[in-house]
């Protein structure tokens, strides 16, 4: 061990929120290896899905990180990883439930004029998603384009585009929430 560098292995968890309150980056550590076992069972309870699972886990770790200067009551350090961990594995779990934007994207994509037209449920729609899709800004549309129609994953597309899985995530929310919004639009027309 480094001169000057504290052992946290023998640390109350209490001692440990303190300094990683602070800014000591291995007491928060410390806090990732006592609880990462905990988090992680909680994680695979909710989400069927190990790889997911794991990614709800490192969120919840980075977002407690963030958010640890706010934890007053160091002794309830435990209940609340544990809560932070089963929201974000909540959203991850909501957030796969295939929406019908989802469905419509995944079913009729740029491959749409190859189809026979009988193939096709209701063109009308279709092509108003396209000309959506088409009006989207090119970041958007070019995640989208690789999640929907490559298939690559979320952590892919970040490396690639060098951008953060969540703002990925958060460009592929807002890409179905326009798609959404035009389709309930053109519905209730």
């Amino acid at each position: 061990m480094p001169p000057g560098h504290l052992d946290w292995k023998q640390a109350a968890d209490e001692t440990l929120v303190t300094a990683a309150q602070i800014g000591d980056i291995h007491a928060f550590d410390e806090l990732v290896r006592r609880y990462r076992p905990a988090v992680t069972m909680v994680a695979r309870g909710a989400l069927s899905d190990r790889d997911l699972a794991d990614d709800a886990v490192q969120d919840a770790f980075v977002t407690a990180y963030k958010m640890l200067p706010q934890l007053k009551d160091r002794t309830k350090f435990p209940a609340w990883i544990h809560a932070v961990v089963r929201n974000r594995a909540k959203r991850m779990g909501a957030s796969l439930k295939e929406s019908p934007v989802d469905r419509l994207i995944l079913a009729h994509s740029e491959e749409l004029s190859h189809r026979p037209h009988d193939e096709v449920d209701n063109r009308d729609e279709v092509m108003r998603m396209l000309e959506e899709f088409e009006k989207l800004p090119e970041g958007q549309r070019d995640i989208v384009r690789l999640y929907y129609l490559q298939e690559w994953p979320v952590a892919r597309i970040a490396a690639f585009f060098s951008l953060p899985e969540t703002t990925v995530k958060w460009r592929l929310h807002v890409a179905r929430e326009r798609l959404r919004r035009c389709l309930d639009l053109q519905v209730n027309k």
